[in-house]
């Protein structure tokens, strides 16, 4: 895994209600301000779409949310002028989605990788060197990248750029879950460019 991915970081993390490993780049300017607030994972939806509507350049007035008083430090700021200045950004790149296969890839397994097209590249890892055509064949249909762990990684199929709509909002609480994930593995602790195992397989696809 580490040849498909040099130089980038992997975590296996729930998705979107699955478990897949995560390849991703860390934004080290945010994680660096993120722990000198105290402050981890963002994972909440409704607060990242309010927050896509605030960049971080330019300044918005909205007393309403000031009375809630909820949100931790480190996530926005007021100004002098009484506007609000969002801190937050996303802590992460999310470079790929990696579906692990126990055995032999199924089409079920490129379904899954299918469900974050308009987010990242997706690849299934099989731990079969056996490939059926119909897996084959959904995988080159749909843009994911297919690849056999055993006996050595191979590359049958490769995986097209994020393609479809992205949600704004859900691509950053992607972005704050494989970060969440991340945190939680050891963060700068966790090793870097760690291969894939297939072996744990997808716990929660059926």
């Amino acid at each position: 895994m580490a040849s498909l991915f040099p130089d980038r970081r992997v975590v296996r993390a729930e998705l979107d209600g699955m478990i897949v490993d995560a390849v991703f780049e860390l934004n080290t300017v945010e994680h660096e301000r993120r722990v000198a607030a105290s402050l981890g994972a963002m994972s909440y939806l409704r607060l990242l779409r309010w927050l896509v509507d605030l960049p971080g350049d330019r300044l918005y007035a909205d007393p309403a949310l000031a009375a809630t008083g909820l949100l931790p430090d480190g996530v926005f700021q007021w100004t002098a002028s009484g506007r609000i200045e969002r801190l937050l950004e996303p802590p992460v790149v999310l470079d790929a989605v990696v579906v692990p296969a126990i055995g032999r890839a199924q089409t079920r397994h490129v379904r899954v990788a299918e469900r974050f097209a308009p987010y990242a590249p997706r690849w299934v890892i099989s731990g079969d060197p056996r490939v059926d055509a119909s897996t084959l064949v959904a995988a080159s249909v749909r843009g994911v990248g297919l690849v056999t762990r055993w006996p050595e990684p191979e590359v049958i199929a490769s995986a097209a750029p994020a393609i479809g709509r992205a949600s704004p909002g859900v691509a950053w609480l992607l972005a704050e879950q494989v970060y969440g994930a991340w945190l939680e593995a050891g963060g700068p602790r966790a090793t870097r460019g760690t291969d894939v195992d297939a072996g744990a397989g997808l716990i929660q696809v059926s």
